[in-house]
């Protein structure tokens, strides 16, 4: 796959070096799982598994072609006045807007948005992404533009992220290098025009998220999109409870005046 094979020479050379061994679908099967492996892309039939999206078949051809096509580089969507804030982060995603975040390590469903459940799936395996500048069939390109993601979604240094992403699964299914993606890159990761892999994801994600609204309390306290209305609106409330209490405490001290006037 490396050296440029295409699918029908792949086959045949397994084919005929482990004859009788298995048939086509099995060979097939095993090409698959190569390249699941080596990058991290759930291309193939996976049964008894259901993803929501549609499958990643890779039937013919170079595998460097392929990879070109899942990941286009085509850009359709407008970013006009769209701003990637210190605020968009994947506990944001979760705790101020009410999205569902679900991390996969399938590199094809990155910022996926689901409107229907309001659930989007990140792939956090920065050490992979890491190790695929080295060298890769990836493209350094998208590896690079994957990486200024997860910095956006996981700012480096920010304990609160920390935290949140160390309760999303087991600790043998997390990358502790998703928390440092942002170190020693300067500010051209929040100029949205810079993207063209993710672009639109990323246009479509940040729109959903900016016309979310809080629909609880502790969505409305983590909200701070607005750091002026937010704390604005807490004063406001803690000016309301205060005079409520005040007045509660004046009704109890009427009433029990009224029952006992001495």
């Amino acid at each position: 796959m490396r050296n440029g094979l295409s699918r029908e020479e792949i086959e045949m050379n397994l084919s005929q070096k482990f004859p009788g061994h298995g048939s086509k679908d099995v060979l097939s099967n095993s090409i698959d799982l190569v390249v699941r492996l080596i990058l991290m892309l759930d291309v193939g039939e996976l049964r008894n598994a259901y993803s929501g999206r549609n499958r990643l078949i890779w039937k013919d051809g170079l595998l460097q072609d392929y990879v070109r096509h899942v990941f286009s580089d085509n850009v359709s969507l407008i970013h006009d006045g769209i701003k990637l804030g210190t605020m968009f982060t994947a506990r944001s995603l979760d705790q101020v807007a009410g999205f569902g975040v679900n991390l996969t390590t399938n590199l094809a469903d990155h910022l996926r948005l689901r409107h229907e459940d309001r659930a989007v799936t990140i792939f956090h395996h920065a050490s992979f992404l890491q190790c695929q500048l080295q060298q890769s069939i990836l493209s350094p390109e998208l590896v690079e533009e994957t990486l200024n993601t997860l910095a956006l979604l996981f700012p480096v240094g920010d304990s609160g992220t920390k935290k949140w992403y160390h309760k999303q699964n087991e600790p043998e299914e997390l990358d502790p290098g998703v928390l440092n993606c942002g170190r020693h890159r300067g500010d051209d990761y929040r100029q949205i025009g810079k993207y063209r892999f993710w672009h639109d994801r990323l246009v479509i994600l940040k729109e959903a998220f900016d016309e979310s609204q809080p629909n609880n309390v502790s969505q409305l306290w983590n909200d701070r999109r607005e750091g002026s209305q937010w704390y604005g609106l807490w004063v406001a409330i803690g000016i309301t409870l205060f005079f409520g209490l005040v007045q509660s405490i004046e009704g109890a001290m009427q009433v029990y005046k009224a029952y006992q006037p001495s």
